[in-house]
């Protein structure tokens, strides 16, 4: 009896305890599957397309900008008027262009936000400067931003004419509708006089980029200059070779003229500075206190650059001289060049990609090459821009620092991706393997000082003269600027007061 007794007792026993762990192992299953649905509701979500990236875009581009009425003030942006600009920066109406409506949104939006009434003025070229001086100089408030050449808004900036980005409020320049990577250029001893934003459209039309004639890559059987981008292996050596392979007499009457074919076509004054800010390098770099400092002399690198400059374009036939010294004869021809098939590649800047939206054959957007294979990066050369400065005149500062802070963000949201899209299309199709292209070209791209405040000396200056005349005696010419430049630098820091 006692021996069935603990027969029926283990029995039992082992019947709780098969019971209590198929308890467990229905809880772990329930568990995990809680954890897979969650996963699996997480996966979808990242893949819904349909609301998800907008919600993504006004978050990263969210202001932290409080509410606040102006009570109707005015916020004026006085521009030049220049055909190479984008002057869109506020519309009078919707007229079914996306540039013009978005821009025309953003605004209202922002007026009705903080009751304010924003107006752009066009002022003749080349009298901007002194309407500057004279309204600054009179103590006039007619203006809360000028849109200056940025060597310009450098030169009143040194004068004191001009509020730095640090004595705005409400400006966050660490925000991502904030350009990082040319701003930390544009600082001087860590002071930033004027800064750069998806609001500010003059550096997205001075970016500079490599088109490319896709008939004519078909026709030659050549490499995919996009494929060779995503690989790595689009390189200054490669871009040589394809551009030699492309150039030829077309009328077979031994001069190389407007007739026949090429394999690049660019103004002669943005070729060294292109491929050299391609290859990562900059004609003036900083010290570690941020002071801009002059240190090209002995750069092996720089001079290999150089030498490889002229090599591929004038070495090998490939590039189309025509009247050097005359950019309005090289810009219509080359335009020419580019429209007719007769060029493989060519040097463009965004504002000019929207001028050619009419061209029948198809072109893609590709960045310059990279010096060598081994390149982290493509580097792309900004030619430089036309910054919102505010002048000391202005009387409303916290108004003033709102509103190009809600400018800036709400350009990144809309009125860039509208901007993008004209760049783009070429016949009313978008070229998918362009937008790959873009990342990395507005990625990496390089405010080199010595193109942009110092261009006068530099890029317009000594290389200029140099790739004109084809004078390739590097170390002697920049022995000659090398004073030249220094001062110009000193010049800018003391009038900051950065040294003695």
């Amino acid at each position: 009896m006692k021996n069935e007794l603990k027969k029926i007792i283990t029995a039992l026993l082992f019947i709780i305890i098969l019971f209590i762990l198929s308890m467990v192992f229905v809880s772990c299953s329930e568990n995990n599957s809680e954890k897979d649905v969650s996963k699996d509701q997480i996966t979808s979500a990242e893949n819904d397309d349909s609301n998800i990236a907008e919600e993504t875009t006004d978050d990263i581009y969210a202001d932290d900008l409080q509410e606040q009425d102006f009570g109707g003030a005015p916020f004026k942006i006085a521009m030049q008027d220049a055909f190479w600009l984008t002057l869109l920066y506020d519309a009078e109406e919707e007229i079914g262009e996306p540039m013009n409506d978005e821009v025309y949104r953003r605004n209202r939006r922002i007026e009705e936000r903080f009751n304010i009434e924003i107006s752009q003025e066009l002022i003749e070229y080349g009298t901007l400067n002194a309407t500057f001086r004279k309204n600054v100089g009179a103590g006039i408030e007619a203006h809360e931003i000028y849109l200056l050449v940025d060597r310009d808004a450098l030169t009143f900036g040194a004068e004191g004419m001009v509020y730095k980005i640090a004595e705005i409020p409400n400006i966050d320049i660490s925000k991502p509708y904030w350009s990082q990577s040319m701003n930390k250029s544009l600082t001087i001893g860590g002071e930033l006089m004027f800064a750069y934003g998806a609001f500010n459209l003059t550096v997205y039309d001075y970016t500079h980029v490599m088109l490319f004639n896709k008939q004519m890559i078909s026709d030659l059987q050549l490499e995919s200059p996009y494929e060779l981008v995503k690989s790595g292996n689009w390189t200054f050596d490669k871009f040589s070779e394809m551009a030699t392979a492309a150039t030829r007499d077309l009328d077979g009457d031994g001069i190389m003229d407007e007739n026949d074919i090429y394999g690049f076509v660019s103004l002669a004054k943005y070729i060294l500075p292109s491929f050299w800010v391609a290859a990562g390098v900059e004609s003036i770099s900083k010290s570690s206190d941020d002071i801009p400092q002059f240190t090209l002399i002995g750069d092996e690198k720089f001079a290999s650059i150089i030498d490889k400059a002229f090599a591929m374009t004038y070495d090998n036939g490939s590039w189309f001289r025509g009247d050097a010294k005359n950019d309005a004869n090289i810009s219509e021809i080359g335009d020419k060049l580019v429209i007719n098939n007769q060029t493989l590649f060519s040097n463009c800047t965004f504002k000019k990609i929207g001028d050619l939206r009419s061209m029948e054959t198809d072109f893609g957007i590709i960045p310059y090459p990279k010096y060598t294979a081994t390149q982290d990066k493509y580097y792309t050369f900004v030619e430089g821009g036309n910054p919102g400065i505010v002048p000391i005149t202005a009387s409303n500062l916290q108004m003033t620092g709102t509103i190009l802070e809600s400018l800036n963000a709400e350009s990144a949201k809309t009125v860039i991706p509208a901007y993008y899209d004209i760049s783009l299309k070429t016949k009313q199709a978008r070229d998918e393997e362009s937008v790959e292209m873009l990342d990395l070209i507005f990625e990496n791209r390089i405010y080199d000082l010595g193109n942009t405040l110092w261009c006068n000396f530099f890029r317009d200056g000594m290389f200029l003269t140099m790739f004109e005349k084809n004078d390739r005696n590097l170390a002697s010419q920049l022995e000659k600027v090398e004073p030249v430049i220094n001062a110009e630098i000193d010049k800018v820091v003391k009038a900051l007061g950065l040294q003695e």
